[in-house]
């Protein structure tokens, strides 16, 4: 291993900030290439890409073992970066899809509320039977308009407790329709 690479590997480990600057320079072409590989490169996402990057690397450097000479560094800083970058896109994928359902979700619920009106639901002991007392006090709430914080503080439960029990309501609808 070339002996200025392995000197600035142990001094990053060793927390020198200048050390992994200059590491980072020399590194800076594989880093925007796997950027733009895997996010293309639009200015909005590049930047904070980029810094995913250096923090994949400043990790593969923490972790290299500079007495074996089996893997250069490059290397194994690349699978580092690109891993990294990959899970990345993974997530946000996930959030995007999840984000998406969730809209639909939300519009469906909507759609289902003006449908049936608050004293035709209350009338529908077929669906109304289908509900927990919960989930009865929630729906008849987001049915007057409130949000989701206000029927959260009406009920005494967190946001996300009415979420999922707007969410099991939806399902449960679902399959009365």
């Amino acid at each position: 291993m070339e002996k200025r690479l392995a000197k600035l590997i142990d001094e990053t480990k060793n927390g020198d900030d200048s050390a992994f600057s200059e590491l980072c320079a020399d590194f800076s072409p594989l880093m925007k290439s796997q950027v733009t590989k895997l996010f293309g490169d639009s200015p909005s996402e590049f930047d904070d890409r980029l810094q995913d990057a250096a923090m994949a690397l400043y990790d593969a450097a923490s972790t290299f073992d500079t007495s074996q000479d089996k893997v250069t560094f490059g290397l194994y800083a690349k699978i580092c970066i690109r891993n990294r970058l990959i899970s990345i896109k993974r997530k946000e994928k996930k959030n995007k899809k999840k984000s998406a359902s969730y809209v639909i979700a939300e519009d469906e619920l909507r759609e289902t509320g003006r449908r049936a009106s608050r004293e035709k639901l209350e009338e529908n002991e077929k669906v109304m039977s289908q509900l927990s007392s919960y989930e009865k006090s929630v729906l008849l709430l987001y049915l007057e308009g409130h949000s989701y914080r206000d029927i959260g503080s009406a009920l005494n439960k967190s946001e996300k407790s009415v979420d999922n029990a707007l969410y099991r309501i939806k399902s449960k609808l679902k399959q009365l329709i």
